[in-house]
């Protein structure tokens, strides 16, 4: 059995090396439609199909407020609290109280890295415990016990080379000194994401414990593991039961009405299921098309070796082991081909990645795994399977006389009406993928011919986070010192010292950068109403320049200048949909905005500002107050946004990439621990927030291309053999008469034919399938007319240059030559 298996895998070999145009074709269709289904594989296994790095990692979920207008309700720490008493003792659960960026240095140099305030209990609850050292302590959360860190792997390996005794060892974060006690496994991170992690207990003083809402509250993220036997549904009812209780108590400005609980896991990759699932339905197509391309080769090859065949049977060879020879072969093409798409899915994927990461969460999971391989190795077995069984069982099928006797000499009628039906079948599924890369094109251009509201030429943003050592419950304390004064405004005039800038800004969101969203409900002149029924808006702060720097008009009045001041009656500008809403055309300028005490009570709005489109170019612009920076103060409103983050905006006379050095280097003059986060021009923040559609347009427009080609050469082929095996019969009809004209109509004919059938039915197909990419279409009509005809044209005209190669080699047939042929 051994040696029969060997001597047909050396005879395969022979026999590909006898015929490499056929080899190479077959491989290179099916190393692109494996590659293809490789990345997008990778992509799904990487972001849906892979545990989390903990232990049951299915149980573990995440609790938070209801989610509106793409920002989920936070919860704060005193109302985690409640919840966490009401879920009862058998649910373990773990909480995270602040994330901050900070720049660490050690023995291995300087890192950035994310710096994750948590409760003792977090890692209890996740199941996971440190390589070295040992946990968190209940007792460790509270104020001035909480001097230690647990360092990621990464983080450990690259700063302290791995070194073993790195316990107790000591690291500065934000000017503060921690005691090392511990280093996570590897992979471990929490909450999942991309930056490498430290983790520290959260000081949790007796505000936080008690302030279940307003200014004093702090907020935190709720994670917890369902003990066996209960459901999120059942968890989700426990806790709603109480968060109702608590939101009663505090009517007004209190906690949410009510929690939502989703598998950790699914809370992370929600957004990228539909995206994913619409690839892998792609490259599934692509991959049968690639197979029904191969198929088609294969048949012709079995009737162009049908004598060979019948020689071997006619020697004793039994059905069985000419289609065990058969099946080797294609083990073979797809066992190679398998090798190079493995290369093409690592290549595209290296290729796409910057799109990826901004596109996709989760893509620190996306790597090659077993799950991959073990997958690509069955795509393998059951593509050698589709590609040479059924021509196998065709050639097998074959009556031994008649082979021997060279009945082959002209194709089977049977045989060319199904490598006719595989071709139209490969041009159907091409129109179809051209119909979609060409709605999603159109899309793309789409979206971006939407109005934003503001500018895009040379201008960098970037986010700025402040590493300075401060208590959670301090940040907004007047003890701590103003932000503003001391770090903000000092770092404007340094950036406007910088040569090539224009104007520079200050802003807590700027345009398609809304990392995170604040709404403010304020009193409109003082006529105070009821609480649901008063103004609310997204709160902006943002300095003198802002509508400079990012281009945006003023409609009405004017911008803050250096006039206003934390000692100066305060001032608010408004956009135009908060004018639209609340002052239904009345003067806008002059109305008093009252939020809280103090100052703020009398806020008068100087000016009005166009509406800038911030998160999502489909979506209208809500209602937005841009309060002065200058203005703010510890104990104001807002204060504690300034500490949290703060974004800046830099147009210059030059190109926005040049500033970017410039920009690192006067930031660390004034803040040298000061953070940068995602430094990027504004152009590239609103091409990333197209998110999953421009990465989908991407990989659509080149499997697209990919298809037309593998279908191109399915038509080429099947031409090409034809007019080789009627190569004597054409040449008999030249000697008789027939015109060069003839002989080309006559191949280009049946071309016409197969190509509008493919035509046909891929046009039917296209128009129920688009149906189902009908949220992801934006500024076109699912079925566009422009569209199908471009794409008509498009698959029409690669067609005929197919078929022109081979018709013009059957009209330039030599009748003398053809007929000596055989």
């Amino acid at each position: 059995m051994t040696n029969a298996f060997m001597q047909d895998i050396r005879y395969a070999l022979r026999q590909l090396r006898k015929s490499p145009g056929f080899a190479l074709t077959a491989i290179a269709v099916l190393a692109l439609g494996l590659g293809a289904n490789i990345a997008v594989f990778t992509l799904l296994d990487g972001i849906l199909l892979r545990p989390l790095p903990y232990a049951q990692a299915n149980r573990i979920v995440a609790v938070s407020g209801p989610e509106a207008n793409g920002f989920t309700e936070s919860l704060s720490y005193a109302n985690v609290r409640q919840l966490v008493d009401a879920a009862g003792t058998t649910v373990q659960t773990g909480a995270v109280l602040d994330q901050s960026m900070a720049s660490v240095v050690g023995p291995g140099g300087r890192l950035q890295i994310e710096k994750v305030d948590v409760t003792a209990g977090l890692t209890r609850m996740l199941g996971v415990q440190p390589i070295l050292g040992r946990s968190f302590l209940d007792e460790e959360n509270d104020p001035g016990r909480n001097s230690i860190v647990l360092l990621g792997e990464d983080v450990w390996r690259k700063l302290y080379a791995g070194d073993p005794q790195v316990v107790g060892k000591t690291l500065t974060i934000k000017s503060k000194t921690y005691t090392i006690a511990g280093v996570m496994p590897r992979g471990f991170a929490f909450p999942f994401g991309e930056e490498m992690e430290v983790w520290s207990p959260a000081a949790i003083g007796a505000t936080a414990k008690t302030a279940v809402s307003g200014s004093n509250a702090v907020w935190a993220s709720l994670f917890a593991r369902l003990p066996e036997g209960m459901t999120e549904s059942q968890l989700a009812a426990n806790l709603n039961r109480a968060q109702a209780r608590i939101a009663k108590e505090i009517p007004d400005g209190g906690p949410p009405a009510f929690v939502e609980v989703k598998q950790y896991q699914t809370s992370l990759n929600a957004h990228a299921r539909k995206p994913l699932a619409l690839l892998y339905a792609v490259v599934l197509g692509i991959w049968a098309l690639a197979c029904l391309n191969v198929t088609s080769l294969m048949l012709a090859r079995a009737v162009a070796r049908s004598r060979e065949q019948a020689v071997r049977a006619a020697l004793g060879a039994s059905r069985v082991r000419l289609l065990q020879q058969a099946i080797i072969e294609s083990l073979l093409l797809s066992g190679i081909g398998s090798v190079f798409g493995l290369l093409a899915g690592q290549v595209t994927l290296k290729l796409l990645w910057r799109q990826i990461e901004h596109s996709l969460p989760m893509t620190r999971a996306v790597h090659m795994e077993w799950r991959v391989v073990a997958g690509l190795a069955l795509l393998t077995l059951l593509t050698a399977l589709i590609v040479g069984l059924f021509p196998a069982l065709r050639a097998t099928r074959r009556n031994v006389q008649s082979g021997l006797h060279g009945v082959n000499t002209t194709a089977s009628a049977s045989h060319n009406r199904t490598r006719e039906v595989l071709v139209v079948a490969q041009l159907a599924l091409t129109l179809v993928f051209l119909v979609g890369a060409g709605l999603f094109l159109r899309t793309i251009h789409a979206l971006r011919q939407v109005p934003l509201g503001f500018a895009q030429r040379n201008v960098l943003t970037g986010g700025i986070i402040l590493n300075q050592s401060s208590t959670i419950e301090d940040k907004d304390s007047p003890k701590s010192g103003n932000i503003v004064q001391t770090t903000y405004l000092p770092l404007l005039e340094r950036l406007r010292a910088i040569p090539g800038v224009r104007v520079v800004a200050l802003s807590s969101v700027l345009p398609m950068r809304s990392e995170f969203g604040v709404t403010v409900s304020v009193v409109l002149d003082h006529k105070q109403g009821p609480k649901d029924h008063e103004p609310d808006a997204d709160g902006r702060l943002a300095s003198a320049g802002l509508v400079d720097a990012m281009g945006i008009p003023m409609v009405r009045g004017r911008y803050f200048n250096e006039d206003d001041s934390s000692t100066s009656p305060v001032v608010v500008v408004a956009n135009e949909a908060f004018v639209n809403k609340y002052l239904h055309g009345l003067d806008p300028i002059g109305h008093v905005i009252s939020m809280g005490k103090g100052r703020f009570e009398d806020a008068h709005i100087v000016g009005v500002i166009g509406d800038v489109k911030q998160t999502d170019v489909t979506k209208d612009t809500k209602p937005e107050l841009y309060f002065d920076l200058a203005q703010i103060a510890p104990g104001t409103p807002l204060y504690n946004i300034a500490t949290a983050f703060i974004q800046v905006a830099i147009r210059g006379a030059v190109p926005a990439d040049a500033l970017r050095a410039q920009f690192d280097k006067a930031l660390h003059e004034v803040a040298p621990d000061a953070t940068t986060t995602d430094v990027k021009t504004i152009h590239e923040a609103v091409e990333d927030s197209f998110g999953s559609q421009t990465l989908t347009s991407y990989l659509l427009e080149g499997f697209a291309g990919l298809a037309l080609l593998i279908a191109s050469v399915g038509l080429y082929g099947l031409l090409s053999f034809a007019v080789a095996q009627r190569t004597r019969e054409i040449g008999l009809r030249i000697a008789l008469g027939a015109q060069r004209v003839n002989i080309l109509n006559l191949v280009l004919r049946r071309a016409l034919l197969l190509v509008g059938a493919g035509l046909v039915c891929g046009g039917a197909m296209a128009w129920f399938v688009v149906s189902l990419t009908r949220s992801y279409i934006y500024g076109v009509q699912t079925h566009d007319a422009l569209t199908f005809t471009a794409v008509v044209v498009v698959l029409a005209a690669a067609s005929f240059f197919a078929a022109w190669l081979p018709a013009r080699h059957a009209a330039s047939i030599e009748p003398m030559q053809a007929l000596r042929s055989e």
